[in-house]
């Protein structure tokens, strides 16, 4: 049987993104990362701590509640695995900031949609890829959707790689980029009536 501190240890440092203290808890002081019905992980994921749900998988999680055996077929890394499991948690509005939505759109009309990839951290990237889904920018949210799945995931780029990949792919970037600019969706309006709609709720 685990260790009930070390349990509370290990859910508050999923909560907080705490790498150190969840290994320590999960290796020191015994903690079971599938307590509680898999809290863990769940705090994990709606957190959208990326390095922590590799953490908990690597110590055996048990995704089974969160993913069902179709969903989890097609998932051939553990890139995608946790993309997918990233995906189950329910948009946070404490997510939704107009004032870096302005920034990030912005930026990406200025300097083109390949600054999500050359620029932007992924986590960063897909936080504003799924506030785009949330506050409802369908077209743009659709553009960046699928431009992130395109590079990333097709493409499998990593860390370090963009600069080459952007060389090698101007062609469809410059699609994507026009695509973007021709959304003329008001980003900052939609944020701001997504929070009123939220507020109390």
């Amino acid at each position: 049987m685990s260790d009930s501190v070390a349990n509370c240890t290990l859910e508050l440092s999923c909560t907080v993104g705490s790498i150190d203290n969840a290994l320590e808890a999960i290796e020191e002081d015994g903690a079971d990362v599938n307590f509680n019905g898999g809290s863990p992980m769940f705090v994990a994921i709606m957190n959208r701590h990326r390095h922590i749900i590799n953490l908990l998988l690597d110590h055996d999680a048990d995704v089974a509640t969160l993913l069902s055996p179709a969903k989890m077929r097609p998932l051939q890394t553990r890139f995608l695995l946790v993309e997918a499991l990233i995906a189950c948690a329910p948009h946070d509005p404490r997510n939704v900031n107009p004032e870096i939505i302005e920034e990030v759109d912005s930026s990406l009309k200025e300097s083109g949609i390949d600054r999500l990839i050359s620029e932007i951290d992924w986590d960063n990237a897909t936080l504003f890829r799924d506030n785009l889904n949330a506050i409802g920018a369908n077209h743009t949210y659709r553009t960046v959707s699928e431009f992130l799945h395109w590079a990333k995931v097709e493409n499998n780029i990593e860390t370090g790689q963009a600069e080459e990949f952007i060389a090698t792919h101007e062609d469809e970037i410059s699609d994507y980029r026009n695509r973007y600019l021709d959304g003329g969706e008001d980003l900052v309006a939609l944020a701001n009536h997504y929070l009123q709609d939220t507020e109390g709720k």
